[in-house]
């Protein structure tokens, strides 16, 4: 098979609110050349009908998910949070497809030639992800904690022991990776999703903890991959970099955000992942030594190459 075909398709998800983000995503895919060959299909979340024309004008197919999974209060629940449960039934809301290639709409793609890597790795069965570790990333040097936000995580959905078997494992980040369609990922990622959502307490989900209910179905993806044992391929950090672990430099040669480390690699997907980073200002620190200072959305980063 082969990848530049319309066999893999880029899936993302948005409402409204996120459509600025979500622009700069599907701009930013249309600017690369392997990327911009591949079909986008993206969840409409609750967009206007001018957002919804726009983004069929780019060829983007739409479908509005509702709620693949069904837990206690629910009813209540954001409505965005329909992104999460649907992400494991992509190939339901997106029939037809030979591998599927999630990218958040927090994220950008500035240089895409690590796409055909995630899809190469989830054409031989794998899942293809990047975990949040690299030597750029300051929670790397933060002292040691016997019970971190991943062992936190597992104990939320599936209890203390599984917390302290699982929660030692890094974090695999959900927010960009890729799998085949018949990979057996997505039947266990519903219901260890579902199993988490389910899990009887005082109260729903959604309102006792914020936070582990927001990540549920990333930890219900790792526990795929270190409850279930499934195969996963991990790409590094720069496939994903996760702006609020790690400031990148600016290389104004090349007109690229980098890893902040010796080769100093281009970053290929840059995501704003969390509280604040999508609307924080940056410092950054160049190859030549000064500062320069931007969010760090496409439309930013382009204007500052041009302001240079």
């Amino acid at each position: 098979m082969s990848l530049s075909t319309p066999a893999a398709l880029i899936c993302s998800a948005a409402d409204a609110g996120y459509f600025p983000l979500l622009k700069d995503l599907v701009g930013s895919l249309a600017a690369g050349r392997f990327s911009r060959e591949l079909a986008v299909g993206i969840l409409d979340l609750g967009f206007t009908g001018e957002q919804r024309d726009w983004l069929q004008g780019q060829g983007a197919l739409l479908t509005e998910p509702g709620w693949d999974l069904d837990f206690p209060g629910r009813a209540e629940a954001p409505a965005h949070y329909r992104a999460m449960t649907a992400r494991p039934f992509l190939p339901r809301h997106f029939p037809g497809w030979d591998l599927y290639l999630w990218i958040d709409a927090d994220a950008w793609v500035q240089d895409d030639r690590m796409l055909p890597v995630f899809l190469d790795e989830a054409a031989k069965g794998r899942l293809a992800i990047v975990p949040e570790l690299d030597r750029g990333y300051w929670t790397m040097y933060k002292p040691p904690k016997l019970w971190t936000q991943n062992h936190k995580a597992f104990a939320w959905g599936f209890g203390a022991r599984t917390g302290y078997r699982l929660g030692r494992n890094p974090i695999l980040n959900s927010g960009v990776f890729a799998l085949a369609v018949d990979a057996p990922h997505w039947r266990l990622w519903a219901a260890a999703h579902a199993r988490m959502l389910q899990r009887r307490r005082r109260r729903p989900p959604h309102q006792g903890d914020a936070f582990n209910f927001f990540i549920a179905e990333q930890t219900a993806l790792n526990y795929v991959v270190f409850g279930d044992r499934q195969p996963y391929g991990l790409l590094p950090a720069t496939a994903n970099w996760f702006c609020g672990k790690g400031t990148p430099k600016w290389d104004a040669a090349r007109g690229l955000l980098v890893e902040p480390h010796p080769p100093y690699e281009p970053l290929s997907i840059v995501h704003l992942a969390g509280s604040g980073m999508k609307e924080r200002v940056w410092s950054l620190e160049t190859l030549t030594g000064g500062t320069v200072s931007c969010r760090l959305t496409r439309e930013e980063v382009r204007g500052l190459e041009v302001r240079l």
